[in-house]
């Protein structure tokens, strides 16, 4: 049975519809929008950007966010994306560097010419028409492969340019915390404890789990599973792949223990993802 929780995404017209304010914090949520008119601060952690009309605000999930002095004529057009369903975008794409991630926190408003600002209105209404048309089973999917396209232009563009990696500097607690994500990913199949990973860094279990509550508003445990699940459903993506050859490729003693790992984390089995991706 498909158990994958009915989709909340929407295209937005209205600013009042942004999931922040003036107090700043961690949200599930992020955007990707376009001010159409008026002005407004959006605080991104330490990074603070006045915005206006035809600029494009690209804002990724689990970051400290404000939003203040908007004027009255404030609007926006953007969507909204879910936690989870941005990792459902990721896990269907190559993956990105944990180096893009820190970049987009401090680089995200871009200004755009008008033809570019249009080609985002068509994008968000093709995105508007597929949401609106009669509900398939293929319809949470189309939406995921559009979005791939946007998030993957972003990264290429992004690696595109050698001077992106040379216009930002990590902070002490950045940097650490891009460290620990460089050895999640060398480590993560054979070491899922914190401490493993505090040992590497030299710092306690304690420090690094602080650390990565204030850096992305999640415990050192979360990113760790987070990341294992990323990779878990990429691999159950792939229609070659038997659920056995994920539980050797994961690292996991066995199929029964591999499957209450990924419950746990998504709510489904991982034969259910597979079904709810018509992947049968």
């Amino acid at each position: 049975m498909n158990r994958r929780k009915k989709d909340s995404f929407h295209i937005y017209y209205n600013s009042s519809q942004l999931p922040w304010n003036e107090t700043a914090a961690y949200l599930y949520e992020g955007i990707a929008g376009i001010c159409t008119s008026g002005t407004a601060i959006f605080d991104v952690f330490s990074t603070s950007s006045r915005i206006s009309k035809n600029d494009l605000v690209i804002i990724l999930p689990l970051n400290l966010v404000a939003i203040r002095e908007k004027s009255d004529d404030f609007k926006m057009t953007f969507f909204k994306i879910e936690k989870t369903m941005f990792l459902d975008v990721m896990s269907g794409l190559c993956r990105m560097t944990p180096d893009f991630f820190f970049y987009m926190r401090k680089n995200f408003r871009y200004h755009l010419s008008d033809t570019e600002a249009q080609r985002f209105f068509h994008f968000c209404g093709l995105i508007d028409y597929r949401i609106s048309e009669e509900k398939t089973i293929f319809q949470h999917e189309t939406i995921l492969h559009l979005l791939r396209v946007f998030y993957w232009d972003l990264y290429v563009n992004y690696k595109k340019d050698p001077e992106n990696q040379k216009s930002f500097r990590l902070s002490h607690k950045e940097s650490i915390a891009f460290k620990f994500s460089m050895l999640v990913i060398e480590h993560h199949k054979k070491y899922r404890e914190v401490a493993f990973y505090a040992d590497k860094l030299c710092i306690s279990p304690k420090y690094l789990t602080m650390i990565m509550l204030e850096i992305k508003g999640q415990s050192a445990r979360d990113c760790i599973a987070e990341y294992i699940i990323l990779e878990m459903k990429a691999m159950l993506r792939n229609a070659e792949l038997e659920i056995k050859d994920v539980v050797r490729e994961t690292g996991f003693p066995n199929q029964s223990t591999l499957s209450s790992f990924f419950r746990r984390h998504t709510g489904m089995s991982p034969s259910e993802y597979r079904e709810s991706i018509h992947i049968l």
